[in-house]
């Protein structure tokens, strides 16, 4: 018996809005969300009547290009874009939260800015939600002398050097709620020690610590993880709130320079210490006025950190060379270090990296931070451009969006 049976293609514009509004707030990437409202008028109508946009991660980084502040059209100073590499593209997007603010990848998709009304925040600039964190002043150990002519202001360039984050700041379960149990773990001052804050405090917890000037932190396996200037690595106890340190678990590797910038980073489930090295004249030009900075990457050095058991050993881990990412690529910078798997935008064993010379990009270099960008590929050790055009700022220069 010959049996056919005929199916009518679904109209999904038929679909009721409560089970629209259900999709809608179950997807997991902005771009899949923009894609959704972008389907026909009924869909945009699910995602219209959300009380709160969900705040998503991307599905692969962007630049988070400078503001541009010498536009005569100061409503468009509120503009900020984002390069995505998949495409080459910009996307536009209005953003009075991060107007005059500097800026730090966070990771799960938010922003950490702090503001010359001393205010800290971490924001997630699609859906523009915003959290208050515990303000400048609340850092407990700040060395310098303000008064009139130095008011605090005048460090938000530089006070917040990078920082962690346990978790996505917003709950799973409930998009018009946060995660209490987010820790956020910040390198400050002018000193690079180590404070934290959860979500709900008011005030900045110092970390005690057995040495200074901290390069990068990582949440790593429940546990924040910092590296010094020197390439020593801590892990960071912060359960006890009346005595938080940081413990040494590796020392020092011999090859690192301490003017070598220090990253710490998670890949295939590794804990790798990455330091960038940079050369050329760090400074030209005879007057303090006239000096132009002049720094470049040159190479990458990448090392793992392998637990060690070894009886009379007195550190966690050792360090072995790596000389492979094998099908994952490093994204460093103003941002939480990150490593992804290789895609159809994300070239394979390959280090990308902005600006992030803290030191000197808003001390000579004209024009800010911004220049000393670019992908190096592991393999044969080159480096090209990963943005054609120019992004320059000495307040917040471009940055990973992850």
């Amino acid at each position: 018996m010959d049996c056919s049976l005929s199916l009518d293609m679904a109209d999904w514009t038929d679909l009721p809005m409560d089970i629209l509004v259900v999709i809608a707030e179950s997807l997991t990437v902005i771009e899949d969300f923009t894609s959704f409202s972008a389907v026909c008028k009924e869909w945009q109508s699910a995602t219209a009547i959300l009380k709160k946009k969900p705040s998503l991660p991307t599905r692969y980084p962007r630049i988070m290009l400078s503001e541009k502040v010498d536009t005569k059209d100061q409503g468009n100073q509120d503009d900020r874009y984002f390069l995505n590499l998949l495409t080459s593209k910009t996307c536009k997007l209005k953003l009075p939260e991060a107007r005059s603010r500097r800026c730090l990848g966070a990771h799960y998709g938010w922003l950490f800015t702090v503001g010359f009304d001393l205010q800290i925040n971490l924001l997630h600039p699609f859906s523009r939600q915003q959290i208050c964190l515990p303000p400048l002043l609340t850092f407990p150990d700040q060395q310098y002398e303000y008064d009139e002519t130095y008011p605090p202001q005048e460090v938000i360039r530089s006070f917040v050097k990078k920082i962690a984050i346990s978790s996505n700041p917003q709950t799973k379960n409930n998009l018009h709620d946060y995660n209490h149990e987010c820790v956020i773990l910040a390198i400050y001052g002018e000193f690079s020690v180590l404070a934290f804050a959860r979500l709900g405090d008011t005030l900045w917890t110092n970390i005690q610590v057995p040495s200074r000037s901290y390069d990068d932190v990582l949440y790593y396996k429940g546990k924040f993880y910092a590296v010094d200037c020197h390439g020593v690595v801590f892990v960071c106890d912060i359960n006890d709130n009346n005595d938080p340190k940081a413990t040494v678990v590796a020392p020092a590797p011999s090859e690192t320079q301490d003017q070598d910038q220090k990253y710490l980073v998670e890949s295939s489930g590794d804990l790798l210490l990455v330091s960038r090295i940079r050369g050329g004249t760090l400074f030209e030009g005879d007057d303090d006025d006239n000096k132009k900075a002049l720094y470049y990457t040159i190479d990458f050095s990448i090392l793992r950190l392998e637990e060690y058991h070894e009886e009379g050993n007195n550190y966690a881990y050792k360090l072995t060379k790596v000389n492979t990412l094998e099908d994952r690529a490093l994204f460093l910078g103003n941002n939480v270090s990150t490593s992804l798997p290789s895609s159809e935008c994300i070239k394979a064993n390959c280090i990308y990296f902005t600006d992030d010379n803290h030191e000197l990009y808003f001390i000579g270099e004209s024009g800010g931070g911004g220049r000393d960008t670019g992908i190096f590929d592991i393999e044969n050790g080159t480096i090209q451009s990963n943005y054609a055009g120019e992004s320059r700022s000495d307040l917040s220069p471009p940055l990973w969006y992850i």
